[in-house]
């Protein structure tokens, strides 16, 4: 296998890995009483009888039970109180909706939450997303703009992941389905050219094909993306944490643009948690 199927299989890999620590507990999301924000070293959550590890924005329900190893230290968010709860453990402490009660071992320090994102968080599901991946990998995968992406910017990259390196055909078209520009490369990344302007507001589809020279076949993904409106634009960029912001703070801005299909500015800020604290990376890779 080359390695350009094996960096498909990881690309995938590492989507379902993503998903699956994004999607923590989002059956029970309409109950939740907060999110686990930040999370260093190991620790367990025991809600309902049913007992997993302590995972980076996973729900926090009520009566549930999070039991921290020693050193390990856990920021965890609750709506009510508009609060971080700051732990170290070792400690063993019960969610309420009004706080965090101490079980064992020392109390949480309490900050507060910006305002305007917990008011964010309480009107959306910040953590929903599915992904339907095949068994066997597709020959070729739109990587972005991802399928239903919000952009913030008129003038997207565009690349993929393919099977085999060949002449690729990528084109844009608006949902009348008229023809914006279409070209040829063969790189697995494109820009939109200076002359093309796409508009705010407007939904557009792309696609990627080639003709493979192993069976002579044509392979091609597509997706979807909105260019966000000057609203949009302006109500994601009013719930930027300040530079100085906590990590918990830039953890739930980054899984409020999740949230809001900004895949691209989300992805950013969380390799800008990542330099600042890799192991939260890591927490998200290892993900079951």
């Amino acid at each position: 296998m080359n390695k350009n199927m094996n960096a498909l299989r990881t690309y995938l890999s590492i989507i379902v890995s993503l998903v699956a620590a994004l999607t923590c507990g989002l059956a029970h999301a309409e109950a939740a009483l907060g999110m686990v924000l930040d999370v260093q070293g190991n620790g367990k959550m025991e809600a309902n009888g049913v007992t997993s590890k302590l995972q980076l924005l996973a729900y926090l329900q009520p009566k549930m039970q999070i039991t921290l190893d020693a050193g390990t230290k856990a920021s965890l968010s609750l709506y009510a109180t508009r609060s971080v709860y700051q732990l170290t453990g070792p400690a063993t402490v019960t969610i309420e909706k009004d706080g965090v009660t101490s079980l064992q071992g020392q109390k949480a320090v309490v900050r507060p939450m910006a305002e305007k994102l917990v008011r964010a968080a309480e009107t959306s599901n910040v953590i929903a997303g599915a992904v339907r991946m095949r068994q066997v990998p597709p020959r070729i995968v739109a990587v972005t703009p991802e399928n239903n992406s919000l952009l913030l910017s008129q003038r997207p990259a565009f690349s993929w992941i393919s099977a085999e390196a060949a002449v690729f055909d990528i084109s844009i078209s608006d949902m009348d389905e008229k023809l914006i520009v279409s070209e040829k490369t063969k790189e697995n990344n494109w820009q939109l050219p200076e002359k093309i302007e796409l508009e705010e507001g407007a939904t557009y589809r792309w696609q990627v094909a080639y003709v493979s020279a192993k069976d002579g076949k044509t392979y091609n993904a597509r997706a979807e993306f909105k260019v966000a409106s000057k609203a949009e634009a302006t109500s994601l960029s009013e719930l930027k944490p300040e530079d100085n912001a906590g990590v918990e703070d830039w953890v739930m801005y980054a899984a409020m643009l999740q949230s809001k299909r900004a895949f691209g500015e989300a992805r950013q800020v969380w390799q800008q948690i990542a330099r600042q604290r890799p192991d939260l990376q890591k927490l998200s890779e290892a993900a079951p």
